[in-house]
């Protein structure tokens, strides 16, 4: 039975490996994965790194939309304290 991760999950993991430099068995220890899943995460990330199917640009495209979202509910809060003030 396999585990599910998150494309945030690969995406810190794959991250601290390739930006961080830091070593794949203290990165899979430290998140409680499998070395060979890390390796698997880091050699996707390698060849789609150019690609629009790359975990960064998924995880970038989810977090615009979240805060996109946030940012029209603040701007209906704004206008309806706008509204109560005169």
């Amino acid at each position: 039975m396999s585990k599910t991760y998150s494309n945030e999950m690969k995406l810190l993991a794959t991250k601290r490996v390739l930006s961080e430099g830091e070593r794949v068995a203290d990165v899979a220890k430290d998140l409680e994965i499998g070395q060979s899943t890390l390796y698997a995460w880091i050699k996707a990330a390698k060849q789609d790194d150019s690609s629009n199917g790359s975990l960064v640009v998924k995880s970038l495209k989810q977090r615009l939309e979240e805060v996109s979202k946030e940012r029209d509910i603040l701007i209906k809060a704004a206008s309806i304290f706008a509204k109560e003030l005169y």
